[in-house]
């Protein structure tokens, strides 16, 4: 609920009435749309995170090794870090 009208209304009450809902409407609409957009962020992490892991412990590698190894296999490849860092977790192998 936006607002509340008190009777009598009048045309006025009800144009201020429909222009704050279609404000708040939009102003939902970007905050869902960037909860969205965290929650890809954050699972992209999570995925990142987890190959580095791999990284580490198959290969000895340092974080920051295991880190720019996925990322310039994602820029070589021009595919995203999240992809990359889900092959990696589906077939370690994929990285020498």
């Amino acid at each position: 609920m936006a607002a509340y009208l008190v009777k009598p209304v009048d045309g006025r009450q009800v144009e201020r009435a429909l222009r704050l809902a279609v404000s708040r409407h939009g102003e939902f609409e970007a905050m869902r749309n960037e909860v969205g957009r965290l929650q890809e962020a954050l699972e992209t992490r999570r995925l990142v995170e987890r190959a580095k892991g791999v990284l580490m412990d198959r290969s000895g590698l340092s974080e920051g090794d295991a880190f720019r190894r996925i990322q310039r296999r994602a820029r070589d490849t021009n595919r995203t870090m999240a992809d990359v860092a889900r092959q990696l977790i589906d077939a370690p192998e994929i990285l020498p």
